[in-house]
């Protein structure tokens, strides 16, 4: 819709009450001294146009409170409006092009007829003078400021109301802003019925502050959306000039890495990587060196290589197992289970006698001894809950100086969640084993499996049988991540699982663990842990 201001026809505001055509606009209010083009579609308001076109081209236009009514009647309209001359009409089909300049305010008394258009005696309403030139010229003032700061924002207005605007005719300067202001017909329509001149010219000045908000919020979002797209522009123009300069080095046979790519690099140096683990990172660098940096796959590449290098292939804790340190630690932290802890003792006991006896064995051969620890049987806690199953394992592991990780099983039924997801997926990760080793940072922790005996098993495959690698000392030297997709070494860590009953737990992998039962506590004992341990934490 077009929008041309003229000057006001301060005459019109002479005429005296009469009856003439009246036509309902859905969404828009006319002001005096504004010219616009407006399209007539209802039968209602075509026939008014129609009729007035015929005679004095003089009609009444006025807003309807629901937009959504399709025949509104004299309730379901403003009855203040606008007297309008038509310059010029324009039947196509069923509709009406009209344009029509606004002429004065008006109000509709009464509606004399409905069919085939609804006529009504329409009285003017002139403007009331102000007392106050002075506090005019103030508002006058503080509207074209607005005015130019809405333009400068990037508010959409046609040139010719721009040239138009009559800084020295206060009561047409209000109409002509409040004309293209980006407000609701309801708030125009207030506007319009204000016989004030200087709360109008208050009220146009609120609504232009509003205006004048939301276009600093537009503006600033807009900035902030060209900035970082011209950020992001920048990289890649720079970083396919870096390659070229990087080419023309190499010809000249001077090297230059990317800072990413150097980082990485160092990394796996320092990971301590097994060769062919090695070799494979590397294989991967190179491809990620040589890849866009727009290449979506240079972005899983390098959380790839993260993975690859954050997970501990060298590092562990050394400490000696000193048994009767270890019986301390387990009498301090657990009250009762006795035969539990004496099967414990006997286990440590033979992992210390099998690192004496390979130290021994190392030092005939010459060399400097390795240490190594035994590749254990997989203890097994069952018990009811709350006996200590996994504040045992806790014990364990600072019996043995070792790092201790929790990782709980109960409700898994995705094999995935074992062995992790292929590098295909979008967003693929390592199983829980692989990330329970980066979590503890070494290769020999005590590593828990909580609630073994509540693994499921459904469409997406067994996660116990992907454990029956991963416990299996014969077969976790070797053990295979499905994101990691290079052999890794669980042989050094030290597994113990955990469960309430043993029934569930499949024969297969049942046959790899070493079952240590948990009875339940006597009231004797219940009263012990209350008030030697309980009691004392409460404190």
């Amino acid at each position: 819709m077009s929008l041309l201001l003229t000057p006001f026809n301060e005459k019109s505001a002479a005429e005296k009450e009469r009856e003439m055509p009246v036509a309902v606009l859905r969404d828009a209010v006319v002001f005096p001294g504004n010219e616009l083009t407006l399209t007539f579609g209802r039968p209602r308001s075509v026939a008014a146009v129609m009729a007035a076109s015929s005679k004095d081209k003089k009609i009444f236009l006025t807003a309807q409170k629901d937009p959504r009514r399709e025949k509104p009647e004299f309730d379901d309209i403003y009855h203040q409006g606008t007297i309008v001359r038509l310059e010029n009409v324009l039947r196509v089909d069923d509709s009406v092009y009209a344009i029509v300049h606004g002429l004065s305010r008006a109000k509709l008394q009464e509606v004399t007829q409905k069919e085939p258009f609804m006529k009504g005696v329409i009285t003017p309403m002139p403007e009331k003078k102000s007392s106050s030139p002075r506090q005019l010229r103030i508002y006058v003032n503080l509207l074209m400021e607005q005015f130019k700061k809405a333009l400068s924002l990037g508010k959409s207005v046609d040139p010719r109301v721009v040239n138009s605007l009559d800084a020295s005719k206060p009561a047409v300067l209000v109409n002509q802003i409040a004309a293209v202001l980006d407000t609701s017909t309801a708030n125009k329509q207030r506007l319009l019925e204000e016989d004030n001149l200087e709360k109008r010219m208050k009220r146009v000045a609120e609504y232009l502050a509003e205006e004048i908000k939301v276009l600093e919020l537009d503006q600033k979002i807009n900035s902030q959306a060209q900035d970082r797209f011209d950020k992001s522009m920048r990289e890649a123009i720079l970083r396919q000039r870096r390659q070229m300069i990087d080419r023309e080095l190499s010809k000249m046979g001077v090297k230059e890495e990317d800072p990413e790519i150097r980082k990485l690099r160092e990394k796996i140096e320092k990971a301590g990587m097994p060769p062919k683990v090695r070799q494979k990172a590397e294989a991967e660098l190179a491809r990620l060196a040589k890849m866009a940096p727009m290449n979506p796959e240079s972005g899983y590449l390098h959380a790839y290589l993260d993975w690859l290098t954050s997970v501990p292939w060298k590092a562990k804790k050394t400490a000696k197992i000193d048994l009767k340190k270890a019986a301390k630690i387990l009498n301090e932290d657990h009250y009762g289970l006795e035969k539990v802890k004496e099967r414990i003792l006997e286990y440590l006991a033979v992992i210390k006698l099998h690192q004496q006896n390979g130290k021994k064995k190392s030092l005939k051969k010459g060399n400097r001894g390795t240490d190594k620890d035994l590749a254990p049987t997989i203890l097994c806690f069952i018990g009811p809950p709350g006996v200590g199953k996994t504040s045992v394992g806790r014990s364990i592991a600072r019996a043995m100086g070792r790092k201790f990780v929790r990782v709980s099983l109960g409700g898994v039924r995705d094999e995935a969640e074992i062995r992790g997801h292929r590098r295909t997926y979008v967003g693929a990760l390592p199983g829980r084993i692989i990330q329970g080793m980066k979590e503890a940072g070494t290769k020999n922790p005590v590593f828990m499996l909580d609630e073994i005996d509540k693994l499921g098993a459904d469409f997406r495959g067994d996660p116990s049988a992907a454990l029956l690698e991963a416990l299996d000392p014969e077969q976790n030297k070797e053990f295979s991540d499905h994101y990691l997709d290079v052999p890794y070494d669980l042989s050094q860590v030290f597994f113990i699982t955990t469960g309430n009953v043993l029934d569930s737990i499949p024969p297969a992998l049942r046959d790899r663990l070493e079952i240590i039962r948990f009875p339940g506590y006597t009231d004797e004992e219940k009263y012990h842990i209350a008030k030697d341990f309980l009691w004392p934490k409460q404190k």
